[in-house]
């Protein structure tokens, strides 16, 4: 990728036609991040995917590889995860001055709108203008591909700067609440954990309560109940789950405990109690 030619016969028919159709942001991201130092092992995901880790000279990156029998990549999903910088919220009245920057390493940024209402997506460009990145509706999510330090402006339907994020490790996952401020949580939300218990529970039966949930998780989980309900059982019977923490994207996490195993599970719900996020971890 960095010298600019894939090699399309180690590939699928559908990963190349993938990698063709956006080779040259991923040529570019791959220079940005420069050479490679280390690759490591982090485990097995859903699917069957391995999960690696990259430390390049300028950042970070993670990719998840799923071979074929042939011997050929099925599939690879690329995340850049950016450096050590922290990242930055700025006050609004500030907009005026920055500017993005392609100097510095690439990120992925997950935004999830929990505002109440739909809200704007603008990227500053290199001279300080707002180029418009598409509408996210409320208990939904936008995933972007940027640089570390390059300032994205989330704004009202009108336009009216609600806050501006820098991306880095602090804010690359980043709810947005009603307030504009970031949550504060350290206890889990009420009903979380029964919340959770019944998702797997339901997962397990391939049954899931569709009607609590988002029409975006209802969505997701649909897509990914095959390899989530094998999962389940294999697993086997739950036996407990213990809080963990609260994610920046505002998410309950919990380790669940089975008869088999155990499974790292994150779970965000909506003011009327429903699911609006949920993911299953690689452990």
């Amino acid at each position: 990728m960095q010298r600019g030619a894939p090699n399309y016969e180690r590939m699928s028919a559908s990963l190349a036609a993938k990698i063709r159709s956006q080779a040259s942001e991923l040529e570019a991201m791959f220079k940005a991040l420069g050479a490679v130092e280390s690759i490591f092992f982090r485990g097995v995901g859903p699917g069957g995917y391995d999960i690696y880790g990259a430390k390049f000279a300028n950042g970070l990156a993670e990719f998840r590889l799923l071979l074929g029998a042939d011997g050929k990549a099925d599939d690879v999903i690329f995340r850049p995860d950016g450096n050590d910088a922290p990242g930055a919220f700025v006050a609004c009245s500030d907009e005026q001055g920055l500017k993005s920057r392609e100097d510095t390493a690439p990120i992925s940024m997950l935004l999830y709108n929990g505002s109440g209402r739909d809200i704007q997506l603008y990227r500053l460009d290199a001279a300080g203008k707002r180029t418009a990145h598409g509408t996210i509706g409320d208990n939904m999510t936008s995933s972007v591909w940027t640089n570390v330090d390059s300032p994205w402006v989330i704004a009202d339907a009108s336009g009216k700067c609600l806050e501006i994020v820098r991306p880095g490790q602090r804010t690359r996952y980043h709810t947005i609440e009603e307030s504009g401020a970031q949550s504060r949580r350290t206890a889990p939300l009420a009903g979380s954990e029964e919340m959770l218990r019944r998702y797997i529970e339901a997962v397990g039966r391939g049954a899931p309560d569709y009607d609590r949930m988002t029409s975006e998780v209802a969505a997701q989980t649909r897509a990914q109940l095959p390899i989530n309900q094998a999962i389940v059982t294999r697993l086997g019977a739950l036996r407990a789950v213990s809080f963990r923490g609260v994610t920046g994207m505002n998410s309950d996490i919990y380790m669940a405990h089975f008869a088999n195993g155990s499974a790292e599970f994150r779970i965000g719900l909506v003011k009327d109690g429903a699911i609006g996020r949920i993911a299953l971890g690689p452990q």
